[in-house]
């Protein structure tokens, strides 16, 4: 991805946008570093590497986002943890359509109850620092 959210000729991240930080099992986490105008820290939109995976933390180093890339190199979902239209921030996932992205699918409840334990113990090894 360059810095419009292109992808790079050379592969890899563009110098401007994001570098990689670490893994959480096996997944790249990534950090922001440029200063885009309209980008809000979200993960890219676009992956280099079809099939990949990607992770934002906050800046205390605890679960912000999991994003999931198909062979097209477009997001399928990203798992947030956050709020939307609450007081206290809960787990959550979006699907994609193309460009679009789903209305918020509770993961867990405002006051950290699970209410979807599959999709709980599926991702619950990325999301660092999120107590429940």
């Amino acid at each position: 991805m360059g810095s419009s959210g292109s992808y790079l000729k050379s592969g890899g991240f563009s110098s401007q946008e994001w570098e990689q930080v670490g893994t959480i099992n096996g997944v790249k986490v990534l950090k922001k570093i440029g200063t885009k105008k309209g980008t809000k820290g979200n993960l890219p939109f676009y992956s280099n590497t079809p099939g990949t995976a990607y992770i934002l933390l906050n800046s205390d180093g605890t679960f912000s986002q999991f994003r999931q890339y198909g062979e097209d190199r477009m997001p399928e979902f990203d798992i947030d943890y956050g709020r939307h239209d609450s007081d206290k921030p809960y787990l959550h996932m979006h699907t994609y359509n193309g460009k679009a992205r789903s209305k918020p699918t509770p993961i867990t409840n405002e006051d950290g109850d699970i209410i979807n334990k599959d999709l709980y113990e599926k991702y619950k090894g990325f999301l660092k620092g999120i107590k429940l």
